[in-house]
């Protein structure tokens, strides 16, 4: 009887640092995974293009495009904007993070830090033939993002 495979295959950044691959260097386990997930949103985040927010949300970007336009404008105290930060991760990820699907993105301000965002991110992602849900929680400023995982 045959088993079922619970990995999924290494990206080849992760192939190059050797970090959390099985022992033949080409799959990932789910720990793996959400690192490796958690790794390229991080980078995701913290590159700006050269679009607008509205050619970014209403274009058709390309890989040369990169990352999320400058939000310097937006403001985490706004619900609006709080809104717009929500649609642009959308996009991004869609965009950018193929093997995340039914992305869901809710930014909420941050009453500790004023100037800042949260966002929790609720996805499904593909460990061999299995589905499963991903969770991460990332702090915004109009600069920047940082991430942590969550089960």
């Amino acid at each position: 009887m045959s088993k079922a495979i619970t990995a999924s295959l290494v990206p080849l950044f992760d192939r190059i640092t050797g970090m959390h691959a099985s022992a033949d260097g080409r799959l990932l386990d789910g720990g793996g995974l959400q690192h490796s997930l958690q790794q390229d949103l991080l980078r995701l985040f913290n590159v700006r293009n050269g679009l607008t927010i509205k050619e970014f949300l209403e274009g058709d970007p390309t890989v040369l495009d990169y990352g999320l336009p400058d939000m310097l404008a937006l403001s985490a105290q706004s619900d609006q904007d709080l809104v717009t930060w929500s649609s642009v991760l959308e996009r991004g990820i869609a965009l950018y993070e193929p093997r995340l699907s039914h992305v869901r993105v809710q930014v909420l301000s941050s009453p500790a830090r004023p100037f800042a965002a949260h966002a929790a991110i609720a996805a499904v992602v593909a460990l061999g033939q299995q589905l499963c849900r991903v969770n991460f929680d990332v702090v915004l400023d109009a600069r920047s993002a940082s991430m942590q995982a969550t089960a």
